[in-house]
């Protein structure tokens, strides 16, 4: 009698591990889900670079006025116009590693700067 319950006792408490571990992988994927960026369109023709300067290589080229970005943080970096605030920057929502790096006078970002981390 007294193994049954020390063996029922100790399948409780692995089902109980079981589902606090899932529990726990459940809510570190939502953490992740929230550090995707924010919406942004392009203000003006322009290319993304590698680093918060256009002295860096090219990653995006050609990016045209309208088109939806989606921003991902800011930095500083170099000043253009008075301003060294840079944007890195992916194509879709879901970068998979593909960044770049575009100018603030180049991207109208869809958050107030409370809500966009910086890199």
């Amino acid at each position: 009698m007294q193994k049954t319950i020390l063996a029922a006792t100790a399948a409780t408490a692995a089902t109980a591990a079981t589902v606090v571990a899932a529990g726990l992988v459940g809510f570190a994927g939502s953490a992740a889900a929230a550090e995707v960026g924010f919406p942004a369109h392009i203000m003006a023709p322009t290319t993304a670079y590698q680093n918060s300067n256009n002295q860096s290589g090219a990653v995006f080229t050609n990016l045209k006025a309208d088109q939806p970005v989606t921003a991902l943080c800011f930095t500083e970096g170099q000043e253009i116009n008075g301003n060294q605030n840079w944007f890195r920057i992916s194509l879709t929502p879901d970068p998979q590693g593909r960044t770049g790096f575009v100018h603030k006078d180049s991207i109208s970002v869809q958050a107030t700067p409370e809500q966009m981390k910086h890199c």
